[in-house]
């Protein structure tokens, strides 16, 4: 085991040097939508600092302390998911095309070749910035800006998992290009941009099974606050479930998908 897990490693760095030349190539495109990104994030955080400046110090039980947390540690999550490994969303696409076929003729895990094939190059402005307010959100607590980047880090998982189940649901259902965007975009990502305060018991129990927004942001950032180890028990706990059920609908999903008979190269 130890031994394909170097293997992997291996692979990923040399995936990286290759996606990183893209960006030597592309500098400015690279920059620009690097500092959009940024921008467009802090235009959310300075809403929230108009809000709570207008209530005094916090707005009911949220603080602007709270906002920042929220603001950092699901954003460091999308960030690492889809910079290192953007060719995931480019999933679906190898299965309507059937370029898939050029991922299943090498001796490499389908799933992380293609999610290791390419990256976005904005979302490297949302791992900056998430770092960046992770920063001052923990008052510059070594401690607990590492949990903070680690947690920040692993929860890339969950997005990782969920967009390979939703693009892999191309092969039973077609193009899912508009229930991937109202999934990902419209409910994980906003349900995890606000304080879990907010939410009743109903939706809570969605974002916490369906929905995996509270373990890309209320779960890590409770543990953050208040080193209880429960949080940090179901971070990992949720983490596995993820996991195994992404991995059973790829063994399943890759049985059925039907070869488009592609000779294209990978370059």
């Amino acid at each position: 085991m130890l031994t394909a897990v170097k293997r992997y490693f291996r692979f990923f760095k040399e995936s990286m040097k290759c996606n990183f030349k893209s960006i030597a190539e592309y500098k400015s495109s690279f920059l620009v939508q690097t500092i959009f990104m940024f921008l467009n994030n802090g235009f959310f955080l300075l809403f929230w600092y108009v809000v709570i400046a207008a209530s005094g110090e916090k707005a009911g039980d949220i603080t602007l302390n709270k906002i920042l947390y929220i603001w950092s540690v699901p954003v460091i999550s999308f960030g690492v998911a889809f910079f290192f490994f953007g060719g995931v969303r480019e999933l679906g696409r190898h299965i309507l095309e059937g370029t898939l076929d050029v991922y299943l003729t090498q001796p490499k895990n389908v799933i992380l070749n293609v999610m290791c094939s390419s990256m976005e190059f904005a979302a490297a402005g949302d791992l900056i910035y998430g770092i960046v307010v992770g920063l001052i959100a923990t008052e510059f607590n070594l401690l607990r800006f590492g949990f903070l980047v680690i947690l920040g880090t692993l929860g890339a998982v969950f997005y990782i998992c969920v967009e390979t189940i939703l693009r892999l649901l191309t092969i039973f259902i077609g193009n899912t290009d508009n229930i991937e965007h109202t999934y990902i975009n419209t409910l994980m990502i906003s349900f995890a941009s606000y304080p879990s305060e907010i939410y009743g018991g109903g939706i809570k129990f969605l974002l916490y099974t369906v929905i995996p927004s509270a373990y890309i942001s209320f779960v890590p950032i409770d543990f953050i606050t208040t080193f209880d180890i429960k949080y940090l028990l179901w971070f990992f706990g949720a983490m596995l479930v993820f996991v195994a059920i992404t991995a059973a609908l790829t063994k399943f999903a890759l049985k059925r998908y039907e070869s488009g008979n592609s000779i294209a190269l990978r370059s």
